[in-house]
């Protein structure tokens, strides 16, 4: 399967997803960050009525170098017709995010298309 995005006028690029918790899903729009080591961020005003699941707390490294602790949850990504299991970190505001580990753990090609001002995310199997 194939997610098409976009890539924005400062070269950021963004895919359209679905997350889902336990109690909704929303569909939004996050940006694909290669620095971002974990699976997905989401906003507390976009992550609470999902109604994701506690899992952890754990300290993150920022990209100025300092360490915060954020609460991570049980999140679903819906791509197409499948469903992928992911943790979810959840941030007091700011842009959601697709991480490294998201792509990593789905076996994911991104594929940026500059002159088309463009981004596809391969997910095979999917």
């Amino acid at each position: 399967m194939e997610l098409q995005g976009r890539m924005d006028e400062n070269g950021q690029m963004w895919l359209t997803i679905t997350a889902r918790g336990l109690r909704g899903e929303t569909t939004i729009e996050a940006m694909v960050d290669s620095g971002f080591t974990w699976a997905l961020a989401l906003p507390v005003s976009i992550a609470v009525p999902l109604g994701l699941e506690l899992v952890d707390f754990r300290p993150a490294e920022l990209a100025d170098g300092t360490v915060k602790h954020f609460f991570a949850f049980a999140a679903t990504v819906i791509i197409g017709e499948r469903g992928f299991p992911t943790g979810c970190l959840v941030t007091e505001t700011g842009t959601p995010l697709i991480g490294t580990l998201f792509m990593q753990s789905v076996s994911a090609t991104l594929i940026a298309k500059f002159a088309e001002s463009a981004v596809a995310l391969n997910i095979p199997n999917a």
